[in-house]
This record gives C-alpha cells, sequence and structure tokens, in this order.
C-alpha cells in the first residue's frame, strides 16, 4: 500500500472517530440542556448527565451491595465472556457442519426453529431450577441468547458460498475437505463476524434480563436497585457502563475482522 493511500485511510480514521465523539457529546449536549437549562423533566424523572457522571464517580469508592462499583463490573464481565463464549463454542462448527452436510441441516433445522423463537428470558425460571441463582444461571441464559444469532450467520455464510468459487476449487483438483478449509470458511468469515457481534449485542440484553432477577450483583442488579430506591441515576449509569461494554467488546471484534479478513483493505 502506497504512503498516500495510508495517508488518506488515517484521514478517514480519524474522520470517524471525530464524527462518532461528536455524536455522544450531541446527546450528552442534548440531555444536559433538556434537564438541567430548560428544566423540562424533574430529577426523579430524569437525572442530569452531571447527577449521572457524580454517581458514577461515587460509587467507585462506597459500595452497592456487597461491591463497589468495579466489582460490578467485573462479575458481569465475566458473565458475559463466559456465556458468549459457550455460545460461540457450540454455535460456530455447528452452524460450519450444518452448511457444509445437508444430512445435518435437515436433521437439525426443524429442532433449531422450534428454539429459536422462544425469548431468552422465558428460560430463566428453569435456568434457576437448574442451576440455581448463581453463575450457571446467568451463563445460561446468555449462552441462549447469544447462540442462534451466531448459529445462523455461520450456517448462512458456509450454506450460500459463491458456487463459482467451490466449482473452482473443483476444477483445479481440490478436495473436499480443501474446498471447506481453503474456499468456503475464508468466504463465510465476514457473515461469521457479523453473527459474533449480533450475539456480543444479544448477550449484553441477556445479561440485564438474567441479572435482574435472583441476583445481588453485575450491572443489572445496579439498574433494578435503582428502580426500586427511586434512584433513576443509578439505572442510568448502569444502563451507560452496559453500553461502553458492548462498544468496546464490539470495536474489539472489529479491529480482529480487519486483521483477519486483510483484502477487505485492498
Amino acid at each position: 500500500m502506497s504512503r498516500r493511500s495510508e495517508t488518506f485511510l488515517n484521514f478517514i480514521y480519524q474522520e470517524e472517530i471525530f464524527l462518532s465523539l461528536s455524536s455522544i457529546l450531541g446527546f450528552v449536549l442534548f440531555w444536559h440542556i433538556l434537564t438541567d437549562l430548560l428544566g423540562i423533566f424533574p430529577s426523579l424523572i430524569l437525572p442530569s448527565p452531571e447527577k449521572v457522571f457524580f454517581t458514577l464517580y461515587e460509587k467507585i469508592t462506597v459500595p452497592v451491595g456487597e461491591e463497589r462499583l468495579f466489582g460490578h463490573v467485573g462479575i458481569s464481565v465475566v458473565r458475559i465472556l463466559v456465556g458468549v463464549g459457550l455460545a460461540l463454542a457450540l454455535a460456530v462448527p455447528l452452524g460450519i457442519l450444518m452448511g457444509w452436510y445437508e444430512d445435518l441441516d435437515s436433521l437439525a433445522s426443524p429442532l433449531i426453529e422450534v428454539l429459536r423463537p422462544i425469548p431468552p428470558i422465558a428460560w430463566i425460571p428453569l435456568a434457576i431450577l437448574w442451576f440455581g441463582i448463581g453463575l450457571g444461571s446467568k451463563v445460561f441464559i446468555i449462552a441462549i441468547g447469544a447462540f442462534f444469532p451466531a448459529l445462523i450467520n455461520t450456517y448462512i455464510g458456509v450454506k450460500f458460498v459463491d458456487a463459482l468459487l467451490i466449482k473452482a476449487a473443483k476444477t483445479l483438483g481440490a478436495k473436499d475437505k480443501d474446498i471447506l478449509w481453503e474456499v468456503v470458511l475464508p468466504a463465510s468469515v465476514p457473515l461469521i463476524v457479523a453473527g459474533i457481534r449480533i450475539s456480543i449485542g444479544v448477550g449484553m440484553m441477556c445479561l440485564v434480563a438474567a441479572e435482574l432477577v435472583a441476583a445481588s450483583s453485575g450491572l443489572g442488579y445496579l439498574i433494578m436497585l435503582g428502580g426500586d430506591d427511586l434512584k433513576p441515576e443509578l439505572s442510568l449509569m448502569g444502563m451507560i457502563l452496559i453500553g461502553i461494554l458492548g462498544l468496546i467488546a464490539d470495536r474489539v471484534i472489529l479491529a480482529v475482522e480487519r486483521k483477519v479478513i486483510y483484502w477487505k483493505k485492498e
């Protein structure tokens, strides 16, 4: 890549960062105007951003329940990592196999299509019955929610690879195993990565749902506690932190995607 091209890409990247920060700052400014300057919403309904950020600063040192703020964040991070990691470890290989082997596709698809429409939160009573109120039930709910987006995207990515690529590989004498590893999987990576990103987002939503029920720690617990104690600033703080964690996870996946799918730079 020429120096001029690198300079242009760096400019585009910096412009994207500027636009992203501008949208966030613009939202905070609009929020500040509604609450502090115009006073349209009382603090009990919608606290100001200053009050939310002060609550964030305060909870770093003052425990909420059994944990300080970073303790709650760490617990939620562990739950999401284990739950989404378990879902991906099962969904991606199964999606590859279903997309490649038609018999397995015919066998597994009916069961998957029956289970897929069931909302993850519908599993909460059974999850508590099976795994108790500890880590296991939360991980199960997160894994259920994150499993299907990764499975479906992986399946579609493998199943609908351009037939011309496969025919060309067969013409050159490639075996089925080589076609799968050298042609199909590389062509499927963009959809697989998209499925992983969706799974992380769904996993975050399931994390909050799981921590709202029978939990004494985590960001979902803080959101629930804020509602119970009529402290919306605490709930908003937990929601903002969930959003930040999701943003960080998404940026990490995108960075890995740029490294893996090197041809997208060309």
